[in-house]
């Protein structure tokens, strides 16, 4: 049963949201099923199969009952595609529940990444501009390498920025890049919901 839990954290991880948000997507009540089949207790049934592949057609039901053949129903759809959002990328991880894509990307050097989305911020103006895609990755607050771009979503706020940790403590602060004009954002790690680490950027330029 562990390779149950494997291709379904493969699914879950593919769409770029928590176990609580995807039993939700799929239509779960609560995501008890899903913690089962990660502790080895259930399987997949056929029932969770058809609920997935409901809500995600690329996914193959029979791949994710048996783990044969592959993970998405066409040749053409890769395991190293990510889902892509042509949206505001803050709007996206306040309820990443809410939407779905029919479109992705493949770029082998963000292949480990969970999706990619567009950012309209204003307070990255050079190595973030706004309009630029961010390719992101879904990591927890134990993880983080100071200095680096990530899209932190707390109670009250989401922001991307540059996360610095304050020595000897549980203090983040998130830094913008245009410090002129946006100050320090102080944040406990117990506030923070989500948290998506910038794998890489893509700026898209116009003639």
């Amino acid at each position: 049963m562990q390779d149950d839990w494997v291709r379904l954290e493969k699914v879950i991880k593919w769409t770029g949201l928590s176990v609580n948000s995807f039993a939700r997507a799929v239509g779960l009540n609560r995501a008890e099923n899903l913690y089962q089949i990660k502790k080895g207790n259930n399987g997949i049934s056929r029932d969770l199969a058809f609920l997935i592949s409901a809500k995600y057609p690329q996914i193959s039901k029979g791949w994710i009952l048996t783990g044969e053949g592959n993970m998405f129903t066409s040749d053409s759809m890769h395991v190293s595609s990510i889902p892509y959002y042509d949206m505001d990328v803050m709007k996206l991880v306040r309820n990443p529940e809410e939407y779905q894509t029919k479109k992705f990307m493949s770029v082998p050097m963000f292949e480990d990444a969970d999706f990619a989305a567009v950012y309209y911020g204003e307070g990255m103006p050079s190595d973030i501009p706004s309009g630029s895609t961010v390719v992101l990755k879904r990591e927890t607050a134990e993880t983080i390498v100071p200095g680096r771009a990530y899209v932190v979503v707390g109670d009250k706020l989401s922001l991307l920025r540059y996360v610095r940790r304050d020595e000897g403590s549980s203090r983040l602060r998130l830094v913008a890049q245009d410090r002129s004009m946006y100050d320090d954002v102080c944040m406990d790690e117990t506030q923070i919901k989500d948290l998506y680490v910038v794998r890489g950027v893509i700026i898209t330029k116009t003639a």
